[in-house]
C-alpha cells in the first residue's frame, strides 16, 4: 500500500472510530498522519484562512435582539458595524447537519460541525488566535463570568466545533429578520411545522453549504450543495463567527457560529472508501491483488404465478437449465 493510500485508510479508520490498521508500526502512522496534514497544509496555500492573523482590529459590542455580545468590524464607507467572519480548514470528523433528526427540544436542535488539523500549523495558530478573541471577550464581563473557552480533541490533536441554532425566539427577533428555510436544509417542511409562532428561523440561523470548483482554466468558484454531501474524512473550510450569550446566574458563554461550510476535497475520503469496500471483496481482482469472495445467498420468493400447473412447469425449466449448466 503507498503511503498515500494507507494515509486514506487510516483516516477513515480514524474518523470511523475504529483502531488504526492493526499491522501498522507507529513510523507508518507517523507518515500517514504527515500526509493527511500535507492535503490540509495545500487548501491553506489555495484558501487562505480569512482574517484570524489581524484580531486587533475587530471589537466587541452588544446587542439586544437577542442579547449577544458579537465580534465586529467597521465596514467602513458609512455601511456601519458587520459581523467579523473567520475561514478555517481542516478533516471533517464530526457533524450533525441537515436534514434534521429529531432528538431534543426545538430551542437546542442546531447544525454543528467539529474540524480538525491533524496537527496542522495553520489550524493551530486559529485556535491559539481564538483564545485572543475569547480574551477580548472577557473584557466586556465580570472576572469569572465568561465561561473558559477551550478547543475539542480528536484522536489527541486540537479541533474545532461550531454550530447553529435552527430557530430563534420570536420574542427575540425583530421585524423583517425571518427568512425561509433553503430546500436543501428542510425538504420536507418539517422544521417550518416545529416553528408554529413561538419561533422563527432568521439571517442567524442560516448556514450556507458550498463547494469549491476549479475549472480547467485553474479559475474557483463556488456552488450551493446539499448538505448531505458532506461526510466524515472531507476537507473542508468552516466559516465562523464568535459571540457572547448570557447563561444562567449572570454569566456568559462565547459560542463558535458557524456561518457556512465549504467543501473543498473529497479525493483521500473517496480513497479510503474505496479501500473498505475492497477488504470486504474476495476473489476478485484489483490490479495484481486477488481476494477470495463470500458469496451471499440471495433469496426471492416467485412474483406471479396464476395456478398449480405454471408453478410446476415453471421449476421443469428451471431443473433443465441447471442440469444444461452443468453439462457445460
Amino acid at each position: 500500500m503507498t503511503t498515500d493510500s494507507f494515509a486514506g485508510e487510516m483516516l477513515g479508520r480514524i474518523i470511523e472510530g475504529r483502531d488504526p490498521v492493526a499491522a501498522a508500526t507507529v513510523r507508518d502512522l507517523h507518515l500517514a498522519t504527515s500526509e493527511v496534514r500535507g492535503y490540509i497544509n495545500e487548501c491553506y496555500a489555495v484558501v487562505k484562512a480569512g482574517g484570524m492573523d489581524q484580531i486587533g482590529r475587530y471589537t466587541v459590542h452588544s446587542f439586544n435582539q437577542p442579547r449577544a455580545w458579537r465580534l465586529c468590524f467597521d465596514g467602513g464607507s458609512g455601511e456601519g458595524l458587520e459581523e467579523a467572519c473567520f475561514r478555517v480548514q481542516g478533516v471533517l470528523c464530526g457533524k450533525d447537519l441537515p436534514p434534521v433528526i429529531l432528538n431534543g427540544a426545538r430551542k437546542f436542535i442546531r447544525q454543528s460541525v467539529k474540524v480538525t488539523g491533524f496537527g496542522n500549523e495553520d489550524m493551530l495558530q486559529c485556535i491559539k488566535q481564538i483564545e485572543a478573541i475569547y480574551l477580548k471577550m472577557s473584557n466586556q464581563f465580570k472576572e469569572g463570568s465568561l465561561e473558559p473557552w477551550q478547543p475539542s480533541i480528536f484522536e489527541e490533536n486540537a479541533a474545532l466545533e461550531a454550530n447553529t441554532r435552527y430557530f430563534t425566539p420570536a420574542s427575540h427577533s425583530t421585524a423583517g429578520d425571518a427568512v425561509d428555510f433553503a430546500p436543501h436544509v428542510d425538504p420536507d417542511g418539517r422544521l417550518k411545522d416545529l416553528m408554529e409562532t413561538e419561533y422563527v428561523h432568521t439571517t442567524d440561523n442560516r448556514v450556507d453549504y458550498m463547494e469549491l470548483v476549479t475549472s480547467t482554466d485553474g479559475t474557483r468558484t463556488y456552488k450551493p450543495i446539499d448538505p448531505v454531501a458532506f461526510k466524515h474524512g472531507d476537507i473542508v473550510e468552516a466559516t465562523v463567527s464568535f459571540a457572547a450569550i448570557p447563561t444562567k446566574n449572570n454569566a456568559a458563554k462565547m459560542h463558535v457560529l458557524l456561518r457556512a461550510l465549504v467543501l473543498l476535497d473529497q479525493t483521500e475520503r473517496n480513497a479510503a472508501a474505496i479501500l473498505r469496500m475492497r477488504q470486504r471483496y474476495k476473489t476478485i481482482n484489483f490490479g495484481a491483488t486477488l481476494r477470495s469472495v463470500a458469496q451471499p445467498v440471495l433469496k426471492r420468493k416467485v412474483a406471479y404465478y396464476n395456478k398449480e400447473t405454471d408453478t410446476e412447469e415453471t421449476n421443469r425449466r428451471l431443473s433443465r437449465m441447471r442440469v444444461d449448466s452443468d453439462s457445460d
